[in-house]
């Protein structure tokens, strides 16, 4: 394991991120399994920390969620079978949770068989885990793994608009910007982004700027639309779309 992480670190990886327990798309690990040891996760992180930067984990059952935070892992990519005492301890130790706002609905994921089965057990925890994440503050991210399916890629502003069944559009506008932009620069040194902060409008930061046709603080749907509602999009400065008259 440390020989793996530092292959990783000296290739240029900025965080370290292990699979701890099983997945929904995995055909060979059912969601139970608890993958690593604590000494296997606590290797791990001993030499991201040697690096100033730490690991991350891809988890959804409750023990090994327990595992991970005790080997000192600092987010939980997941967390769909979290139990509410995790939570609490998650958000008095500043432990990470990065879900997705994944529901059985018209947006569901291609799965069928075993992994169909795996697909309902962890979204049937999706309400629960983002419910309980908010009651105790607990520090939430936003991503999902839409990238990994061209199909789906398109949809990825209306994942983030099913944030509203939790969140006010303020909360999930934050969470996706500013929080996440706090999440990643936890990497300390490692950090890619060297020029300027991320997350925040300021002069020297990176411009990622989008300009609205609409009020998405009032309404968050907005953001599911961006071909319709984006006018301008703009990333580290450079203009990919304007229809500003």
């Amino acid at each position: 394991m440390m020989t793996a992480v530092r292959e990783q670190l000296r290739a240029g990886a900025t965080q370290i991120k292990l699979s701890v327990g099983g997945g929904v798309s995995s055909n060979y690990d059912p969601l139970d399994v608890t993958e690593y040891t604590f000494e296997e996760i606590k290797a791990a992180v001993d030499v991201a920390k040697t690096w100033n930067t730490y690991v991350m984990v891809h988890a959804n059952t409750d023990a090994s969620i327990r595992t991970a935070i005790a080997a000192g892992v600092l987010s939980i990519e997941h967390g769909f079978l979290l139990e509410e005492e995790t939570i609490k301890l998650m958000a008095n130790k500043g432990v990470w949770l990065s879900p997705e706002p994944l529901l059985n609905d018209e947006d569901a994921f291609p799965f069928t068989g075993e992994n169909q089965r795996k697909w309902i057990q962890v979204t049937d925890g999706t309400d629960k885990t983002y419910s309980l994440a908010k009651k105790y503050k607990a520090k939430v991210a936003f991503g999902t793994d839409l990238l990994f399916d061209p199909t789906l890629g398109p949809k990825q502003g209306k994942f983030l608009a099913k944030l509203k069944r939790w969140f006010t559009p303020y909360e999930a506008l934050k969470i996706a910007t500013s929080e996440n932009a706090e999440l990643l620069a936890m990497c300390g040194p490692r950090n890619p982004y060297k020029e300027g902060p991320l997350g925040v409008v300021a002069e020297g930061a990176y411009a990622d700027l989008l300009l609205v046709n609409g009020n998405p603080l009032e309404n968050l749907d907005l953001v599911a639309d961006p071909d319709k509602n984006f006018a301008m999009i703009m990333k580290d400065g450079k203009i990919y779309k304007n229809t500003v008259k």
